[in-house]
């Protein structure tokens, strides 16, 4: 009886445990753009990667980022888009689309694998959009045609970061 007794309060411990981790998942997402989180990030450390160069890593005096798993499902349009105005900000236009005939501001394949900046004569331009395509495509688990990415927002903004850093210290 008192094996039986263990057993079902277990359960219910288990079952208590688990509707409560999924509130605080669906917590997380609830309220979040994760797109204008995504742009944040991807805007915030490249702007201050090209004005500052090589900031250290772990360096966390930045404006708060809530820590939450944030979801994109724009995210070719919205790493371009931030990755267009960085770029701006700091007097190095670029367009997308090819061949130029009409430019635009941002990517408009839905895979981030597939785009290219067409100002591409500044080699560090050029590794410095690779740098944050690729640590973005790595947080897209269904693939870069999915076009959705899942992510941490200090996770992402740390592999940002080290992947600028990184970029840097080979050019």
């Amino acid at each position: 009886m008192a094996k039986r007794n263990f057993v079902a309060l277990m359960l219910a411990g288990v079952g208590a445990l688990a509707i409560s981790s999924n509130a605080r998942t669906e917590e997380a997402f609830i309220g979040v753009d994760g797109c204008a989180v995504l742009a944040q990030l991807v805007y915030a450390e490249v702007t201050a990667d090209a004005w500052y160069g090589p900031r250290d890593v772990l360096s966390w005096a930045d404006a708060p980022v809530e820590n939450a798993i944030t979801i994109c499902n724009q995210t070719a349009r919205t790493v371009s888009k931030a990755y267009t105005s960085a770029m701006n900000s700091v007097g190095a236009p670029i367009d997308w689309g090819y061949p130029s005939l009409d430019p635009g501001d941002v990517c408009l394949s839905g895979f981030l694998e597939q785009c290219y900046p067409d100002r591409y004569p500044i080699d560090a331009l050029a590794g410095t959009w690779n740098a944050v395509s690729r640590t973005v495509q790595q947080a897209m688990p269904n693939g870069s045609g999915s076009d959705q990415s899942i992510f941490s927002t200090a996770a992402m903004r740390l592999a940002l970061r080290s992947a600028l850093r990184q970029q840097d210290r080979n050019n």
